[in-house]
């Protein structure tokens, strides 16, 4: 299975849930592949930093990433044979709604659209949605999902925004991905937030998350 992590508002905490489902979906003993296809390689300098943590505090053997940032052109025609032997390629895209994105959601089965609390973000997050109107003409079949990201604990601005994502007409996640320390600190340390913090609140959302994707 291929998820993209798109939005092409920066931001939003793509690279956050992409590195964070991927480590729960390794705990579940699954191969999996994690693409950085942003320019910006947030990705590839979490894995760096992970390099140099002992291999004790490492859970996730089986979870593998890209030495190098992907291009369109690498999506196109590199990924089909690249992830045969993974059972869940998560691919990292940036802040940009460009050929990168468009090429990672057209590989993918499925997309997470991470959206925060925000009306900038939210308007935003609909030129992303257009294009993928525009590419079911082209044959794009990925199925979305919105993800209600960076949500500020304590307040009413989940169910907000939630209710304002029901004009997109696409399918809300029910798990929100709050702003967590925890989460940053594992970033920092090329950690997921399972290896960190295992029993903390981030680790439980993104449990919830990985339940959630497990049954698509």
């Amino acid at each position: 299975m291929i998820i993209t992590i798109a939005n092409g508002k920066g931001g939003v905490g793509k690279s956050t849930v992409a590195i964070n489902l991927a480590g729960v979906l390794a705990l579940k003993a699954k191969m999996i592949l994690l693409i950085d296809a942003d320019p910006q390689r947030s990705v590839i300098k979490w894995f760096n930093a992970r390099m140099k943590q002992p291999s004790d505090r490492l859970l996730h053997t089986n979870l593998q990433t890209s030495p190098k940032p992907w291009t369109d052109a690498d999506l196109r025609h590199l990924l089909l044979q690249e992830t045969k032997n993974f059972n869940f390629t998560i691919i990292d895209c940036g802040p940009a709604n460009d050929q990168i994105q468009r090429a990672a959601l057209a590989s993918a089965h499925f997309a997470i659209i991470p959206v925060t609390p925000s009306p900038y973000d939210i308007r935003s997050t609909r030129e992303t949605l257009d294009m993928l109107i525009e590419g079911k003409s082209a044959g794009i079949s990925v199925k979305p999902y919105l993800l209600i990201s960076k949500k500020v604990v304590g307040t009413n601005l989940g169910d907000e925004v939630r209710d304002a994502l029901r004009d997109f007409n696409l399918p809300i996640l029910r798990t929100e991905i709050c702003q967590r320390i925890a989460l940053c600190e594992a970033g920092i340390v090329g950690q997921t937030i399972s290896e960190y913090a295992p029993k903390s609140h981030a680790a439980r959302e993104f449990q919830k998350l990985g339940q959630e994707v497990l049954k698509w």
